[in-house]
C-alpha cells in the first residue's frame, strides 16, 4: 500500500465531501439518550446483574450510530480519549473495536499526550505502532493531539511517524477561557501560543504535502479569532484543528481565520454540538432522543453548510 501524506489525505476528503467538518465522539452518560441507559438494558436479555455489559453495549451502539448518519459529511473523528478511559478496560475495548472497524475513516485521538524520554516514546507506540495486521498497536490511528509546552523532546518520538502517513496536532492557543493564564504570557514580546506555532510550523516544514500543509500541525479554538490569525500567519504551513463552534461560542463566520489562502488547511471540530443536537444548538427542538442519530446529521449538514457559505466550499 502506498503511503498518503497525512495533510494529503485529510485535503483530499475535504474537497472530496466539500466539508471541513470533524465529528467528536465524546460519548458521555449525562447526555445520552435515555433509551442508551440502564433502564433499557433489561430489554437487551442482559439482565440486571450485567449492567456493565449493558454500557458498554450502549456507549457502542452511540457511537456506531452517530458514524453511520455522518461518515459523508464528517471529514473524519476526533475520539476524545477521557470518554473511553473513565470506564477503564471496558471502554478502552469499545475504542479499540472502533478504530478497527472503521479503520478505512480517519480518526484523530485527543488526548493532549505530552512527556519526554521512553515515556513519549511509549505513547508514540500506543497511538502509532504498525507493522502490518499481525503486529500493529491496537489503539492504532491516523493523528494525536500533542501538549508541546515541554518542548521538542515532547514531540520528536511522534515526528518519526509522519513519513509514515500519521499525524499530529499541538496545542497552541486553546478555546477555554482561562487558557490565558500561560498562553498568552509574552515571550520577546510575543504570546507563548505565537511562539508554539512558530515551533511547529518549523519542526514541521520536511512533511508538507502536495497540498501544501505539513502533517504536523496545531490546535487553535474557534473562541478567539484574532489569536486565530496570529497562528495562521506563524504557521502558514500547519493544518489547524479548530475546536469551539457551537456549544462553546465560536463563530462559524471567523472560520477563515484558521484557512490558508486556498480555503484549505482548517479543520473544524463539533461534538456536543452534533453528536448531542437533540438536545444541544437550533434544533434542539425538531428531534427527540429517539432521533438523535438523524439530529446528528442534520447538524453535521448544517455546520458543514454554514463554514461552506462563510468561506466557500474547499
Amino acid at each position: 500500500m502506498s503511503i498518503i501524506n497525512f495533510a494529503d489525505q485529510i485535503t483530499e476528503a475535504m474537497k472530496r465531501k466539500k466539508s471541513r467538518v470533524i465529528v467528536g465522539l465524546d460519548p458521555c452518560r449525562e447526555h445520552a439518550p435515555e433509551m442508551l441507559n440502564d433502564a433499557e438494558i433489561a430489554t437487551l436479555g442482559l439482565g440486571t446483574r450485567n449492567i456493565g455489559a449493558g454500557r458498554q453495549w450502549a456507549m457502542r451502539e452511540f457511537c456506531e450510530r452517530i458514524i453511520e448518519a455522518t461518515h459523508d459529511v464528517a471529514v473524519g473523528y476526533k475520539v476524545q480519549l477521557a470518554y473511553f478511559e473513565r470506564y477503564g478496560s471496558a471502554g478502552m475495548h469499545i475504542l479499540e473495536r472502533l478504530l478497527l472497524e472503521h479503520e478505512e475513516k480517519i480518526f484523530i485521538l485527543d488526548g493532549k499526550r505530552g512527556d519526554i524520554g521512553s515515556t513519549s516514546e511509549a505513547y508514540a507506540e500506543a497511538y502509532f505502532y504498525d507493522y502490518g495486521d499481525e503486529e500493529k498497536s491496537p489503539l492504532l490511528c491516523d493523528a494525536i493531539t500533542l501538549n508541546a509546552y515541554m518542548g521538542y523532546d515532547a514531540v520528536k518520538p511522534f515526528v518519526e511517524h509522519l513519513a509514515k502517513d500519521k499525524g499530529i496536532f499541538v496545542l497552541t492557543k486553546t478555546s477555554n477561557p482561562s487558557s490565558a493564564d500561560f498562553e498568552d504570557l509574552l515571550i520577546d514580546g510575543e504570546p507563548a501560543y505565537v511562539r508554539m506555532a512558530r515551533l511547529v510550523n518549523e519542526w514541521g516544514k520536511e512533511f508538507v504535502g502536495d497540498c501544501g500543509y505539513s502533517a504536523l500541525g496545531v490546535v487553535a479554538g474557534a473562541t478567539f479569532p484574532e489569536a486565530a490569525r496570529k497562528v495562521r500567519a506563524a504557521a502558514p504551513k500547519a493544518l489547524i484543528l479548530v475546536p469551539g463552534i457551537g456549544v462553546q461560542g465560536g463563530n462559524p463566520q471567523d472560520a477563515g481565520a484558521f484557512c490558508g489562502e486556498d480555503g484549505c488547511g482548517a479543520l473544524f471540530n463539533f461534538s456536543r454540538s452534533i453528536i448531542y443536537a437533540y438536545k444541544f444548538g437550533p434544533f434542539a427542538d425538531e428531534h427527540d432522543e429517539q432521533n438523535y442519530a438523524t439530529a446528528a446529521r442534520v447538524a453535521a449538514e448544517h455546520y458543514r453548510a454554514s463554514i461552506n457559505d462563510a468561506i466557500g466550499a474547499p
